[in-house]
């Protein structure tokens, strides 16, 4: 999936048109998939969802009837501007907000009228979570951090120290985060977020707060999740340098998908350059 060069053609698509076809081991003409073999494969389904928020008088549309798919194994870079909608169509897609209109279905089961105690459930069970900002206890060690998460998954987890060596951490299992690099602590938070072994793994601008050199571990670390664990993946950015180790961009602006660019093949993080 990796390797290409980095001047690959790529393939631009009308958002009408971009949800009937997907990445897979493509032959040379380019040949697509149906429709019914994407939503067939798919993880995370949305609907013509909008999010429609009030403050008073104002009405600020913040999505307009995005329809989405996710599907199995997949990696997607939402891309846009501030405003654009890409973290509130993340936060629906996570569970942690619910559209105004429309509809969002995980595995065909709609979650866009679920009440909070079965999207804290949904949250639990299926995805992973990875932010700009790490968001660990200053208090506790890399392995405590990753444990957190273990000890409410259950039997399917990962025992903490696999989920650490799996992001390079491996011995850094005892270190408390003040003794860790930004680096490595977003590379704990990935550990945390994995260790569960998620569907579905969601990351808002994780490289946001980190130098370029430091920035490309960390994609690379996600990208072999992605790999490794056939995790369907999803990275919210303004960089669109980062859109070319994604099998699918999808550009988003105003709320709305502005058009999708389809990646004949993808670029590893060593490849890229902003």
């Amino acid at each position: 999936m990796f390797g290409c060069d980095a001047d690959a053609t790529r393939q631009e698509l009308r958002p009408a048109y971009v949800e009937r076809t997907m990445k897979k081991p493509r032959p040379s003409h380019d040949e697509t998939t149906d429709s019914r073999d994407l939503v067939g494969r798919a993880v995370i389904e949305t609907r013509g969802i909008s999010k429609i928020y009030e403050m008073g008088e104002v009405r600020v549309h913040a999505l307009r009837g995005v329809d989405l798919v996710m599907a199995e194994g997949e990696f997607l870079v939402l891309l846009g501007a501030s405003g654009s909608g890409k973290s509130t169509l993340l936060n629906i897609i996570g569970g942690l907000d619910v559209p105004s209109l429309g509809q969002v279905f995980y595995r065909g089961q709609e979650l866009s009228g679920a009440n909070e105690r079965q999207l804290t459930a949904y949250r639990r069970a299926h995805v992973g979570f990875v932010f700009q900002f790490y968001n660990l206890i200053p208090s506790l060690t890399a392995q405590e951090n990753v444990a957190l998460v273990t000890d409410i998954a259950g039997s399917r987890a990962m025992d903490p120290r696999e989920a650490l060596d799996l992001v390079g951490l491996g011995e850094r299992t005892g270190h408390f985060p003040a003794q860790l690099s930004g680096g490595e602590q977003q590379r704990v938070a990935i550990a945390r977020a994995i260790a569960k072994r998620p569907q579905v793994l969601l990351c808002d601008e994780p490289t946001g707060a980190l130098d370029y050199k430091t920035g490309k571990l960390v994609l690379d670390v996600i990208a072999k999740v992605n790999a490794e664990m056939g995790t369907t993946t999803a990275v919210i950015t303004h960089n669109a340098a980062i859109g070319g180790m994604a099998d699918r961009v999808i550009h988003l602006a105003d709320g709305q998908v502005a058009k999708v660019i389809h990646n004949q093949c993808r670029l590893t993080p060593a490849d890229l350059s902003w």
